[in-house]
């Protein structure tokens, strides 16, 4: 079977999609930056804390689904 290739719906999917490894931003798509108002390369390389206020930083580990 041929290796799937996700880029293109990750792209340009209509909603904002984000791959993050350690709470750190790795890829975002254009939704994410519409949404957030940033670019592509204020957003990667970033923790997520700087897409919400630090009242909602959840102290606690993130439950894996």
């Amino acid at each position: 079977m041929p290796e799937i290739d996700y880029r293109l719906a990750f792209e340009h999917a209509p909603v904002g999609m984000v791959v993050s490894s350690n709470r750190t931003i790795v890829a975002c798509n254009v939704r994410v930056c519409e949404i957030f108002g940033a670019t592509p390369s204020a957003l990667v390389g970033h923790s997520f804390s700087i897409l919400y206020p630090l009242s909602l930083i959840h102290i606690s580990e993130p439950t894996r689904l």
